[in-house]
């Protein structure tokens, strides 16, 4: 078996090649555009390998192997000083990265081959591969207790867990209700004050056309004023009363749409908040589907409010809306 001398060896050794970060062997401020970058992978391996080592239980080595592993790790560290002593100013510095990068990859492979068939049987000896594996066997054994003991559970109480979710599901649709009726009454007060202020538009522009009109009314054309000069008088009247009536009409309109939106969303929300009153009224699943349908075209069908031009026809895409929920309430009844 290994002597202590040969551990404290291998551990020394270990230190050395691992005790500079890569980064700081892979480039150099001082070397200008040259770097180690090639043999970052290779750094990398030897370093990994050299990790291993110091925590793995050494004692168990054979002497020739111990003696294999000094071998190579003091090659590895003799490459890791050349690099730290790398400098630009050597005869052709470049030639002189290569065969340094050349001897890590050689010396890096030579580690690994060296040390690849014990680490696995140092790790076993250690005692972490049988530890994990009966921690695993233990958990693996708890988690069939469990799940029997689950599923006995889950058996004895289906009723109960059945009643859960069927409450969990009312709760569920009566916070997304208040949700959603919220949504519709802050929407309607918002476009309510939108609506307040293009009605104000709309009654100023209104004001100030007839007040352009009354003094254009008033205002004499001078006698002594051509044929063209009248009519192009009359043509800029004409045309700043048109902006101002286009201007009103169109504000109104405006006002108009906003209203009806503000009809709409009380709708909405009105209908969401008796819905819940209904759905507990009804005794079946039927009647609650009935119910969820005409709340559904409540909705989204195009009612009108007075304020647009609107029919009372529902249009094809509150159609196809219906019959989405008819065949997600048939499919739900069925399954």
């Amino acid at each position: 078996m290994a002597t202590q001398e040969q551990i404290e060896k291998i551990l020394a050794l270990a230190d050395a090649v691992i005790g500079t970060p890569i980064d700081s062997l892979v480039t150099n401020v001082n070397w200008g555009s040259i770097n180690f970058e090639t043999a970052r992978n290779d750094l990398k391996l030897m370093f990994g390998l050299c990790v291993h080592l110091k925590v793995l239980p050494l004692e168990v080595l054979p002497n020739p192997v111990a003696d294999s592993f000094t071998s190579s790790l003091t090659q590895a560290g003799n490459v890791v000083t050349q690099i730290k002593n790398f400098s630009i100013e050597n005869a052709n510095p470049t030639g002189v990265r290569d065969q340094i990068v050349n001897q890590v990859r050689q010396y890096a492979e030579h580690l690994l081959v060296t040390t690849q068939s014990w680490i696995p049987f140092l790790a076993y000896q250690k005692g972490d591969i049988q530890k994990n594996i009966e921690s695993l066997s233990k958990a693996v054994k708890d988690a069939k207790e469990i799940l029997e003991s689950s599923k006995t559970e889950v058996s004895e109480r289906k009723n109960e867990i059945s009643s859960i979710v069927t409450a969990a599901r009312e709760a569920s649709a009566s916070a997304g209700v208040g949700v959603f009726t919220s949504d519709f009454d802050g929407q309607a007060k918002s476009l309510e004050i939108d609506a307040g202020r293009w009605l104000d538009r709309t009654m100023w522009l209104a004001v100030a056309t007839v007040i352009f009109a009354a003094l254009s009314f008033f205002i004499p054309i001078d006698k002594d004023a051509t044929g063209a000069q009248i009519a192009q008088y009359m043509t800029s009247k004409i045309v700043v009363l048109a902006v101002f009536i286009t201007a009103t009409l169109w504000c109104g309109r405006i006002y108009k749409a906003l209203k009806h939106q503000v009809t709409i969303n009380n709708h909405r929300a009105n209908a969401l908040k008796t819905f819940q009153a209904f759905v507990k009224a009804a005794s079946t699943d039927n009647t609650r589907d009935a119910v969820l349908l005409e709340t559904t075209r409540s909705i989204f069908a195009i009612s009108p409010s007075g304020y647009l031009d609107t029919t009372d026809a529902p249009s094809d895409a509150n159609t196809r809306i219906l019959e989405v929920f008819k065949g997600a309430a048939s499919g739900g009844r069925n399954g």
